[in-house]
């Protein structure tokens, strides 16, 4: 229903260009209205990103009203009632109000309605079922607004009903739960979830790595891991994730030196040894992001910290950022506190060189190519390596030709 609560959505992020949109779906005899995480957001004042758009007017009615008014519409989602409309050169999703006629746990088969409440009714939690026109003012048919100021993480309607539609719901009940939450859990929630949490194991990996990182990240998400896991919901399909102290002490050191929270090394943080093969598999990670967690969960030696030198030779080695995520991970296992302050200061200032030689200035000394010439280029760069990297071009030329002679 309308309420008489409003929000200044022109202080959001490309305002005009939503209002665009907004206009050409109202020209066109419908009317769009903001929905989801930028309306709840700016109702808790926290940073509004993605302005998503609901309509009445159907798919195709969207994309003539769109070009109508003279802007780009972009059939991204057309089977499912997304439109993506491109106002001075940003992109808005424009969705279609739909109703489920069919769900089985992972997918669901819509209709398109003119319904703003049956598509409320479909939505997951109250707070994601908001609704805000281009006055402001917000519509909210489940008391979405009361729980979302309360920290009441609820969903619309019956919560085993909800989770059985997506079983993916089950994870975004933890996930905004750690973000929004201010007392325990919904006991009907979890309690629905508690009687489906083995139904996580039909999800896809793609879909499961989506919500587990994101809920790596929340503000909450390290006490809400460990309930998780107290309950049963992380061995259901990540048993492997399991450390909960190393996680907490990554999360309190990024938190306490200035590092920008990242999920995959709070992952790794969580992974038993070994696990990050099994772990990457079952989230389908990115190659990218399988490299991190099998880096950081495998069997390996510390990080050393134990000395400059070996701390500027593991950055050669790895690189500034993976030395960091080494650094953060095995931080406080042996040596005293400064020494990994020390390594902190080295990671952070210190950035990795480059080898000022290559074969081609051995080569220009009169060195023939071929296995022994790569040889010697591996002997000076061991040779520049040991001399803590202090050696320029000229020095290494130096050597390099008293190699030869």
């Amino acid at each position: 229903m309308t309420t008489d609560r409003t929000i200044d959505i022109n202080a959001w992020p490309h305002a005009a260009a939503a209002a665009r949109v907004l206009a050409a779906l109202a020209a066109a005899g419908g009317e769009g209205r903001f929905v989801g995480g930028c309306v709840r957001d700016a109702l808790v004042a926290r940073p509004v990103r993605d302005l998503d758009i609901a309509t009445d007017l159907a798919p195709e009615a969207v994309v003539v009203a769109l070009e109508t008014a003279g802007l780009r519409a972009v059939p991204t989602g057309i089977k499912h009632g997304t439109i993506t409309a491109v106002a001075d050169h940003v992109g808005f999703e424009v969705t279609t109000l739909r109703h489920d006629l069919e769900t089985d746990g992972r997918h669901a088969t819509v209709a398109f309605t003119d319904d703003w409440q049956a598509d409320a009714a479909r939505r997951d939690l109250t707070m994601n079922a908001l609704f805000c026109d281009g006055t402001g003012r917000i519509h909210d048919y489940f008391d979405g607004v009361a729980d979302l100021l309360a920290g009441r993480v609820r969903f619309v309607g019956d919560p085993a009903q909800r989770m059985d539609e997506d079983y993916l719901r089950i994870l975004r009940f933890f996930r905004f739960h750690a973000d929004y939450a201010a007392g325990d859990f919904d006991p009907a929630a979890i309690a629905a979830a508690t009687a489906r949490r083995r139904e996580l194991q039909r999800l896809s990996g793609e879909r499961l790595r989506q919500e587990t990182l994101k809920l790596l990240l929340a503000k909450n998400g390290v006490a809400v891991w460990g309930e998780m896991l107290r309950l049963g919901f992380a061995e259901a399909y990540l048993p492997q994730a399991t450390t909960l102290d190393r996680l907490g002490k990554v999360a309190t050191l990024e938190r306490q030196l200035g590092v920008a929270p990242d999920a995959i090394r709070r992952l790794a943080a969580l992974a038993l040894t070994g696990s990050g093969p099994a772990i990457s598999e079952t989230l389908k990670l990115s190659n990218a992001e399988r490299a991190r967690l099998d880096l950081m969960s495998a069997v390996r030696p510390d990080f050393n910290v134990t000395d400059a030198h070996l701390v500027r030779r593991q950055i050669y080695d790895l690189g500034n950022d993976r030395a960091l995520d080494l650094l953060l991970v095995d931080w406080g296992l042996t040596q005293p506190e400064s020494d990994w302050y020390r390594a902190l200061d080295i990671v952070r200032k210190w950035p990795k060189p480059v080898f000022p030689l290559a074969g081609r200035d051995l080569i220009k000394l009169g060195m023939r190519a071929g296995p022994e010439l790569g040889e010697k280029l591996a002997e000076l760069e061991a040779w520049w390596i040991a001399g803590d990297f202090a050696a320029d071009r000229e020095a290494c030329l130096e050597k390099a030709g008293a190699l030869r002679g």
